[in-house]
């Protein structure tokens, strides 16, 4: 559930303040909520058949050879995703995957490419590597957020201009800059004011 939380600035804002219920006054009530809250979001945003098909074709063919199984018994989750996967992957349904699927990307298809400052599933750096394969390709690195940038009302209206214009080479993203965390809450009415 921590996990999920920090995957944006919104929810990784209230973090500390359930940690701390639950640590000095044993009230993991808030805690739990969010918990529950979080998977049934999970499971009315991801298609999970349809990730698993993608995964075990594109992802799960690389594990063999990259995985150091002994450096992850070493932390706190194991081997658990890699075992899930490993135990998926071997009765899921996949399609055959391009042979210069590994391959850096050529393309002149205008392309714009959001990323979080801290998105701790797909870093920044993906994306800049991604942009590099695209003539009209944008990369926009939004600060102080997590996966979820796309929230960010800023963001929403430099995907509309993408959209309206065909081209990411004369989007004005000024307003990025201004782009800040959510404030921790420090109450369940919320941050200081």
């Amino acid at each position: 559930m921590a996990r999920m939380l920090v995957y944006s600035s919104d929810t990784a804002s209230l973090l500390p303040l359930l940690v701390h219920e639950a640590a000095t006054r044993g009230n993991y009530a808030p805690l739990a909520a969010q918990a529950e809250m979080l998977g049934d979001e999970l499971e009315s945003m991801i298609a999970m058949g349809m990730h698993n098909s993608v995964a075990c074709a594109q992802d799960a063919p690389r594990f063999a050879g990259a995985v150091q199984r002994t450096a992850l018994e070493a932390t706190l989750m194991g081997t658990m995703m890699v075992d899930a996967m490993e135990a998926i992957c071997g009765v899921w349904p996949r399609g055959p995957v391009d042979t210069d699927f590994g391959e850096p990307l050529d393309s002149a298809v205008p392309a714009l490419l959001l990323s979080g400052e801290f998105d701790p599933a797909t870093p920044a750096f993906y994306g800049a590597e991604a942009a590099r394969g695209f003539a009209d390709g944008r990369h926009i690195v939004v600060p102080s957020q997590g996966h979820g940038a796309l929230r960010q009302p800023c963001v929403q209206r430099l995907v509309r201009q993408f959209v309206d214009h065909g081209s990411a080479a004369a989007l004005d993203v000024a307003c990025v800059a201004g782009i800040r965390s959510a404030p921790f809450f420090l109450s369940f009415s919320g941050s200081a004011p």
